[in-house]
């Protein structure tokens, strides 16, 4: 029990400030409110508390995260077959495999903390990093775009477009790059049309709550990046 209770406040509380702290459990809340609002299914209020959890650690540079996530990709995987987003399943099932990399990768690149907590070790992109990541994910929608609407996906555009970013943004998040929080917002815009129309409000609050984070993320890693002297790292592209 001791353990676990250390483990809670290694997690969740010790290295986080008050703003931190009442953004996390604010953004748990929001889901609540809206299962209560418009109750849906289990497996829509355990996808959206757990996605806020995940991202808010990862946000934080909390190797934790992962295993939270690991819920969250389950259960949206779950609501994704059930509404048809064909390219949202795949999605999960590269997250699925990514992630358990990840545990590894930012497990290699953590830095200690005086608190006693640790964070990874932020990375950032060059201009040209940029210019080549911007035209391979439109490139790589239009294609998976076509291919969705061949095979009778719903919204087959949106979804490769969420598909596409998040694979990239996903491999940015593994390898620690702070540039990954600019794909994730796209992403999260996009998903918050692609629930919308389907009407899972508990999706559209779920990502709203993520879109926030993603503004929090940026701004937190640019920290971890200029604290860590991540810039100087030769394996920033």
């Amino acid at each position: 029990m001791t353990s676990i209770k250390d483990w809670f406040k290694k997690t969740f509380i010790i290295g986080f400030n008050k703003f931190e702290i009442a953004f996390l459990w604010g953004m748990v809340a929001l889901q609540f409110l809206v299962f209560y609002l418009n109750p849906d299914t289990p497996l829509n209020i355990i996808a959206g508390v757990a996605g806020v959890i995940s991202v808010v650690l990862c946000a934080k540079g909390k190797t934790a995260f992962y295993f939270i996530g690991f819920i969250q990709t389950f259960t949206y995987l779950a609501l994704a077959w059930q509404n048809k987003f064909y390219g949202e399943v795949l999605e999960n099932l590269f997250y699925f495999v990514t992630m358990i990399w990840g545990i590894f990768e930012w497990k290699k690149n953590e830095v200690k903390n005086e608190d006693g907590t640790e964070d990874v070790i932020a990375r950032k992109f060059t201009p040209m990093a940029w210019v080549m990541s911007v035209i391979g994910t439109i490139l790589a929608t239009i294609v998976m775009g076509a291919w969705l609407k061949s095979i009778g996906s719903a919204q087959a555009f949106t979804d490769a477009a969420t598909n596409v970013m998040a694979i990239f943004a996903q491999i940015l998040m593994v390898k620690r790059f702070r540039e990954q929080w600019a794909w994730w917002l796209l992403i999260d815009l996009f998903c918050i049309k692609l629930w919308w129309v389907d009407g899972n409000w508990s999706m559209v609050a779920m990502y709203v709550a993520w879109t926030i984070n993603c503004i929090y993320g940026w701004v937190n890693w640019s920290k971890l990046n200029k604290s860590q002297n991540a810039v100087k790292d030769p394996r920033n592209l």
